[in-house]
């Protein structure tokens, strides 16, 4: 059977942020552009919103649908004994299928041959903030739950962190210092960069090899990356030993990675489109709690 990927991502307003229609933004308008949105043009391809519903889901409103590019094509046709190019009578199309939750703004989208998951979530993004009244809207994918701590955890040497964070929601769980210093400061972004060539501290006076707990910076700063806040990349070396002829030494060696290439994703195969969108509902709601399904 064929086999379909989705990713998890969550849709931020950002331009808007401190508007005190906020809730009317995320419940309303956003629904609204996903529903009624117009075709934008990009290079030769028209992007839009299509096959778009909404549908309810245990007591919810959820808005499913494809992000669509499409454009008229010349192909090759047999008439009689010739064979000539005609322009077809209809925008040949490629489809990426997605299931949105306004209560949770989180977004399943699917990644296809011929839309890539980073190229939905830019098309995703612009046909949004088109819209005067959402405003910009920035789209973060959602880490798969832990992968940033137990990848910390791998290098000895961390040398530099940096975070990459935006305003979350007012009334959202994520506040923390970080987000004090945004409110303080009345900041949409913040970028936090660490650094230190000989490795710095990331692991708190109580942590244990059952138990690792982190500083609070760091702690926090990965809180709200998990939420869809923002992104972290991390460089830093192990010391390893070199065998030698004569005598060993000890040499670094470099490690990084970054959550924009750890994104939790799920793997489906080709199924109807009600179980397919059941157990993309229940992605999002595991997505959300920040549970790690083995997936």
């Amino acid at each position: 059977m064929h086999k379909r990927t989705f990713y998890a991502a969550k849709i931020n307003v950002h331009e808007n942020i401190f508007s005190l229609d906020l809730n009317e933004i995320i419940n309303v308008h956003i629904p609204r552009v996903i529903i009624e949105s117009k075709p934008i043009k990009i290079n030769s391809w028209n992007w839009s919103f299509t096959d778009v519903s909404k549908i309810p889901n245990n007591n919810e409103t959820i808005i499913i649908g494809n992000v669509t590019k499409s454009k008229f094509k010349n192909q090759k046709v047999k008439i009689g004994d010739k064979t000539v190019q005609r322009t077809t009578d209809y925008e040949l199309a490629h489809t990426a299928f997605f299931v949105y939750d306004p209560q949770s703004e989180i977004l399943a989208h699917e990644s296809t041959g011929s839309i890539s998951a980073q190229e939905f979530r830019e098309l995703f993004t612009k046909l949004l903030s088109s819209d005067t009244m959402v405003g910009d809207v920035v789209i973060n994918p959602i880490p798969v739950p832990q992968h940033i701590r137990s990848q910390l955890l791998t290098i000895d040497n961390i040398t530099h962190v940096g975070f990459y964070l935006i305003h979350p929601n007012p009334g959202k769980e994520e506040f923390n210092s970080y987000q004090d210093i945004i409110n303080d400061a009345g900041l949409k972004e913040l970028i936090i960069q660490m650094e230190n060539k000989d490795g710095f501290k990331v692991l708190s006076d109580k942590t244990s090899d059952e138990k690792p707990e982190f500083i609070n910076s760091i702690e926090n700063g990965i809180s709200l990356v998990e939420s869809g806040y923002g992104t972290i990349d991390v460089k830093g070396y192990n010391e390893v030993v070199v065998k030698g002829k004569r005598k060993d030494r000890i040499e670094k060696s470099k490690k990084k990675f970054s959550s924009r290439k750890s994104v939790r994703h799920i793997i489906l195969h080709e199924i109807d489109n009600l179980s397919l969108v059941s157990k993309l509902c229940s992605f999002i709601k595991l997505s959300k709690n920040k549970v790690n399904s083995g997936d």
